[in-house]
């Protein structure tokens, strides 16, 4: 049975106005919901930094950097020791008005590899919510996953809000990255899955990112209390469980499921919101009968064909590279001179027209292309940054803080292309388990990340490196890659096998 000789998804969207007033709903929806993910994921950037701080000592000694405590003169402080004349420090004080986890349990000394390590186990938790996600949302919808990981990010900012201990504080964090996980290996999926090819790069590109980070620099900088930053995140995922009523399921993963009622349900509601008649659905039982039925797809299934394995393969590097480079550096932004506030707010900033840039060239150029461009200047920013702060030079942090925001707004920017090519790449029946489990891959290199960043404290510019070099690589892994710029959307596998085209080239043709 030809293809054409049934309605595919495709085309019922391009009755239904393309682009209308649902897909607008749709992607306003998804893109300010993402704030409550941004909030949560991005405020242990400022919760868990280390302000400047002294050893408060009641000795004193000729040779010590001394400052006298206002209310008792006899208190003296040593800047940065653990040890006084041999004895563990027990008293610290800290410069600035905010309250940090460091500041209150005091995580410094023996304890200060804490704050990386529970940002790498807030990454944990996100691997863990991409790979439940991928699989739930091919197997139930992806509704069920999706508010799922919104309940989750409620309850756990507000048991993080209560937390007596850093321990308590870490487990929260946890649980916050299972429930960011989920969400982020879902929303693309569901938006793309309700646009046509020409809209795509715009539903993974727009820069809802880096403005929602702009915002968040400017609340924590107005509370600077970690506590009730994770209050606020609490308080952001009320609105957001309230959406469960905007979105509708993927009309494509009824189809895909051969669950023809219910997606003509949906077309319906799609029909009425556009206002516009609906189309001719009434031979979607066709692609019922005309393929053989399978309805149980796990991961083994991103394997399935020559073209598949290699995309899979390819894109994982991809992915890996984004979720390393874009949590190093931006946990990173807490060891960079000048105050850390206006630093995530510089490199946020800097990403919204950088993204907006790459949603035009995603479209005239390629996915491929577009991509490549952005890892070149990860490649350049990070392997820069890292001579500037290996090396003793003039202007040291300057060219490391300047360098460091190319690498960081070029990370930024290389999502869109590389999500939109996965998405596009893997047909419906397994796109989510291929979305999530790419998000996996890019969940490991995020937990290395903050590990990267402590180690560069040691090892000065160890991090630029690391993703300078992994950036390189990328380079070399989107030349076998396939383009996928203007091709429909597949639904099941059988439809087609992207094949590996050179550059420059449309890949439209449908097997």
């Amino acid at each position: 049975m030809e293809t054409s000789a049934v309605s595919s998804p495709d085309k019922i969207i391009e009755d239904l106005g393309g682009c209308g007033r649902l897909q607008i709903r749709i992607g306003i929806t998804v893109h300010a919901t993402k704030g409550l993910i941004c909030f949560s994921i991005m405020s242990m950037i400022l919760i868990s930094a280390t302000p400047q701080w002294w050893c408060v000592s009641d000795v004193t000694s000729p040779n010590m950097t001394s400052c006298v405590d206002s209310k008792n003169n006899s208190l003296f402080c040593h800047e940065k020791k653990c040890h006084v004349n041999g004895t563990k420090c027990s008293r610290f004080v800290f410069e600035g008005s905010a309250r940090t986890v460091v500041t209150e349990f005091e995580l410094l000394c023996g304890l200060d590899y804490i704050p990386s390590t529970v940002m790498s186990m807030q990454t944990f938790g996100m691997l863990a919510g991409a790979l439940a996600a991928g699989q739930l949302s091919d197997l139930f919808g992806r509704k069920p996953p999706y508010f799922a990981g919104l309940l989750c990010l409620l309850i756990f900012n507000l048991i993080g809000f209560f937390s007596v201990n850093w321990i308590m504080f870490a487990v929260s964090r946890l649980f916050i990255g299972i429930g960011s996980g989920m969400f982020l290996a879902i929303q693309y999926c569901i938006v793309s899955e309700f646009s046509l090819a020409r809209w795509r790069a715009w539903v993974t590109g727009f820069p809802s990112w880096p403005i929602l980070s702009c915002l968040f620099a400017l609340c924590a900088w107005l509370i600077q209390d970690w506590r009730y930053i994770q209050l606020l995140c609490c308080l952001l995922a009320l609105p957001c469980l309230l959406t469960w009523f905007i979105l509708p399921e993927s009309f494509r993963w009824y189809i895909a499921r051969d669950r023809i009622e219910d997606a003509s349900k949906v077309i319906a509601r799609v029909a009425m919101i556009n206002k516009h008649p609906l189309p001719d659905i009434s031979n979607l039982d066709m692609n019922k009968n005309s393929t053989k039925k399978e309805n149980n797809y796990t991961f083994i299934h991103l394997f399935k064909s020559k073209e598949l394995s290699k995309a899979t393969v390819l894109l994982s590097i991809n992915w890996f590279a984004l979720g390393l480079v874009f949590y190093g550096i931006s946990f990173g932004i807490q060891a960079l001179a000048g105050n850390i506030y206006l630093n995530l707010f510089l490199f946020s900033v800097v990403s919204i027209p950088a993204k907006i840039i790459t949603v035009y060239l995603t479209n005239r150029f390629g996915r491929r292309i577009a991509a490549m461009i952005c890892f070149l200047g990860v490649a350049v920013g990070g392997l820069v940054a890292g001579i500037a702060q290996a090396v003793d030079t003039p202007h040291r942090d300057l060219l490391t803080n300047v360098f460091a925001i190319i690498a960081s707004m070029t990370i930024n920017m290389a999502w869109g292309p590389v999500q939109t090519m996965t998405i596009e790449v893997y047909p419906t029946v397994i796109r989510n388990i291929g979305f999530g489990s790419l998000s996996v891959i890019a969940r490991f290199g995020a937990i290395l990340g903050p590990q990267f960043v402590y180690l560069n404290m040691y090892v000065p510019g160890l991090l630029f490196f690391v993703c300078g070099g992994i950036a390189i690589l990328c380079l070399v892994s989107q030349q076998f890659l396939p383009e996928t710029r203007d091709s429909n959307l597949n639904d099941k596998i059988h439809q087609k096998e992207v094949d590996v085209m050179p550059l420059g080239e449309k890949d439209t043709n449908i097997k």
